[in-house]
């Protein structure tokens, strides 16, 4: 059955990919993977974030990139194809609860985890996937903070279509709600910080087209219309100085890596660190 991201796929893979590309290398780099590896990718759209993985594993690694679109699926295997990896990749619709093809040293979701209704139980499953010294290493839009662009729209579709409302994308972005999460899945959080990278629209007119090429804005712009559509953008206009006006900012976003409590593994920023034990 098809899923709502199979119509927002191509825009998607154009808009939104590139810009988003700096913060799936940090994420990346953060897991500090090695060569011949294994490597699970739950919710990997069109699969940046897998060819990165792929190159650090190389020839020798596995990388298993599931996702629940058939269409961000095929294009995720058009990408790996064209890369011409001999790296084992397979690419497969999946929920991001199948774990199949485990043990695995990591498993990464990049910006995937604010879509699932069941985000411990997801986090479950991939701790049963998780080799000994495995890590689990995810990427989230926030803290949240005011004033950024994509709250500014989420504003002005409140003020004129409120039955429409996007949900958020922060998801237990803070050090303590993120830490309790992977708590309440078994895992225990071995790394914390905050990413920045600057996200560029040529006006806010081409910021408001791209935002249409996501999966929960698309939905939204279909439902409205052109004409109800237009009226939202116009609000979002007059707040930003006008549909010329260009847009830059850095939106935050929160990486965190978990590993099995009492586990030794190898970080980025340290070559060895230990999980905090199970509480009680």
């Amino acid at each position: 059955m098809a899923t709502p991201w199979d119509r927002a796929a191509a825009g998607y893979l154009e808009e939104w990919v590139p810009r988003f590309v700096p913060y799936h290398l940090d994420l990346v780099r953060e897991l500090a993977l090695n060569a011949g590896q294994r490597a699970l990718v739950a919710s990997a759209g069109p699969g940046s974030e897998v060819l990165a993985v792929a190159r650090v594993l190389g020839d020798a690694g596995v990388v298993r990139a599931t996702d629940k679109s058939p269409e961000m699926v095929r294009i995720c295997d058009e990408q790996v194809q064209k890369a011409g990896f001999k790296t084992n990749i397979t690419c497969e619709v999946a929920d991001a609860t199948d774990v199949a093809g485990g043990p695995y040293d990591a498993i990464a979701c990049a910006f995937g985890l604010w879509q699932l209704a069941d985000r411990v139980a997801a986090l479950r499953a991939w701790r049963g996937a998780l080799a000994p010294h495995g890590k689990v290493g995810i990427i989230t839009w926030g803290p949240h903070e005011k004033g950024q662009p994509f709250d500014q729209m989420q504003e002005c579709l409140l003020a004129h279509e409120p039955s429409l409302a996007v949900p958020s994308p922060y998801v237990h972005a803070e050090r303590e709600a993120m830490a309790q999460m992977f708590e309440d899945a078994g895992l225990a959080m071995v790394r914390h910080t905050v990413v920045r990278h600057t996200l560029v629209f040529r006006s806010a007119e081409a910021f408001v087209k791209a935002l249409c090429e996501g999966c929960t804005w698309r939905r939204v712009c279909d439902e409205l219309g052109p004409e109800r559509m237009d009226r939202v953008a116009a609000a979002f206009y007059g707040m930003v100085g006008g549909p010329d006006e260009p847009i830059s900012f850095q939106p935050p976003a929160t990486l965190a890596i978990a590993a099995h409590p009492g586990a030794e593994v190898v970080l980025h920023h340290r070559p060895s660190v230990r999980a905090p034990d199970a509480k009680g």
